[in-house]
C-alpha cells in the first residue's frame, strides 16, 4: 500500500496548498550585505592598517544584537585632542550609549593623533588630512556594513567642536549620511565638493558664536532648501527653520557658556536622528 499521509514540506507544498519555493525572504535592498551572515565584528576595539597607520574605533552594540534585523548606525566623533574614548562614557552628557538605549549600533570614530584637522599645517595640508580621514571612514564603513547588519538609510554623524566640523565633512562628502548632529563646529570642506544634503541638527553657545560657527549652520540651512526664519521646537532653546525639504530639517540650537558641548545636546540629538528611524 502506498503511504499517501505525506508531509507537506516533503511534498513541495504548504500546510494552505500552495506551491513553496524553498527559497528564503530576500534581504532588503536598504540592509547592509552583512545582514543574515555570519556576524564578522564584535564589540571593543577595532584596529587596522591604511596608508600605513595603524588606525583603530571602537564598536558598542545594543543588547540583543543579532544579524537578522538591521540596526540604524550612530558615529560618534570627538573634538580635537581627544580620542574614542570621549564619547565612550557610563553617565552623564557625553552618554551616547545611553541616550541611543539599545536602539543602535554605535561606532566611536579616532582621528590620526586625536586632530581631525592640525591648526599647525599649512592650508593645502589641512585639505589632504580631510582626504586621508575620508578614506580611512569608507574603510570603517566598509568594515561595519560587511560584518554588521546595518540599516543603510539609517546612519548618523555626531560630535562636537572638530568632530562636529568632520561630522559636517561626512555629511558633504558622503551620499549615506541620513543626518548630522554637531556643536561648536566650522566647515572644513570646500562647499563646491559637496554632494550629499543631510539632515542637521546645530547647536552654538552664546560665548561660542562667530562668523566661521554662523556660516557651518547656514551652509546646512541653505543647503536644505531652508528659509532664514523658524519656529521653536524642543527643547526650548531650539529652533526648527522654515520651508525646509521634507527631508532634510534643520534645527538650530542656542545654549549659555563657552565652547562647550550642551548638556541637552546627547539626548536631543538623538531624538532628531530618531524622527528619521521609521522611514
Amino acid at each position: 500500500m502506498v503511504d499517501t499521509d505525506t508531509d507537506p514540506a516533503d511534498s513541495g507544498m504548504t500546510d494552505s496548498g500552495t506551491p513553496d519555493s524553498g527559497d528564503p525572504d530576500p534581504i532588503p535592498s536598504h540592509w547592509s550585505v552583512g545582514c543574515g551572515g555570519d556576524q564578522a565584528l564584535f564589540e571593543g576595539e577595532q584596529t587596522f592598517v591604511i596608508e600605513e597607520r595603524e588606525r583603530r574605533y571602537l564598536l558598542r552594540f545594543p543588547e540583543g544584537y543579532t544579524q537578522t534585523q538591521a540596526w540604524p548606525l550612530v558615529l560618534a566623533l570627538h573634538p580635537n585632542g581627544s580620542n574614542a574614548s570621549y564619547w565612550d562614557v557610563a553617565d552623564g552628557e557625553r552618554d551616547v550609549s545611553g541616550a541611543i538605549d539599545g536602539q543602535a549600533i554605535l561606532l566611536l570614530a579616532e582621528a590620526i593623533d586625536g586632530r581631525w584637522r592640525d591648526y599647525d599645517q599649512p592650508s593645502e595640508e589641512r585639505l589632504e588630512r580631510v582626504e586621508i580621514e575620508l578614506r580611512y571612514f569608507e574603510a570603517v564603513l566598509e568594515q561595519v556594513k560587511s560584518g554588521l547588519c546595518v540599516n543603510e538609510t539609517q546612519v548618523f554623524s555626531m560630535g562636537f567642536s572638530g568632530g562636529g566640523s568632520f561630522s559636517g565633512v561626512l555629511g558633504c562628502r558622503r551620499e549615506d549620511i541620513r543626518a548630522i548632529a554637531a556643536g561648536g563646529s566650522v566647515m572644513y570642506f570646500k562647499e563646491s565638493d559637496c554632494v550629499g544634503t543631510p539632515a542637521a541638527w546645530i547647536a552654538i553657545s552664546e560665548g561660542d558664536m562667530s562668523e566661521g560657527r554662523a556660516s557651518y549652520r547656514d551652509f546646512f540651512r541653505v543647503r536644505a532648501g531652508c528659509a532664514e526664519t523658524s519656529r521653536p521646537t524642543e527643547p526650548d532653546t531650539c529652533v526648527a527653520y522654515d520651508s525646509c525639504a521634507a527631508e532634510t530639517p534643520v534645527h538650530s540650537c542656542h545654549h549659555p557658556g563657552g565652547h562647550i558641548w550642551p548638556s541637552f545636546g546627547t539626548e536631543a540629538a538623538w531624538a532628531f536622528f530618531q524622527t528619521f528611524l521609521e522611514e
